[in-house]
């Protein structure tokens, strides 16, 4: 029986693929890129600052996700970072990242590389969960 060995590194061909990628792409599909996430960084910033349990203290830039603070203490049933997660995901099939698995706890990392639309159906989502899941004054 033959073995079988797993790696995480990327395959061969792809390596010798990657310095040919830059050269041969134009320099317009870079500026494009670079106007999507601009767009989808001001809509993730814009669509946080109205979701009361959640603060974003500064505006992403140069990245493709964004660190937001969990203020579980206006939630009625959310523990903390994970528990948030982990409710976020099978109540409405939102994935982000608990802040803990970086060493940050309550914390959230929410990634922004996605379309617009599908952007802002995401941050309505976690905006309807935290309305739910909010301690009722």
């Amino acid at each position: 029986m033959g073995r079988l060995n797993l790696t995480s590194g990327p395959p061969t061909f792809i390596q010798a693929a990657v310095p040919q990628i830059p050269e041969k792409t134009g320099e317009d599909f870079f500026s494009k890129v670079i106007d999507i996430l601009r767009e989808a960084a001001h809509i993730c910033y814009d669509r946080i600052m109205e979701i009361p349990c959640i603060t974003c203290p500064n505006k992403p830039e140069g990245s493709m996700f964004v660190m937001v603070k969990l203020n579980s203490s206006i939630l009625k049933d959310i523990i903390d970072d994970m528990d948030f997660c982990l409710k976020l995901a099978k109540e409405d099939s939102v994935i982000v990242l608990p802040g803990v698995a970086l060493g940050m706890k309550n914390w959230l990392r929410i990634t922004f590389a996605a379309e617009p639309s599908d952007l802002e159906d995401g941050l309505g989502r976690i905006k309807a969960f935290c309305q739910r899941h909010a301690k009722k004054h």
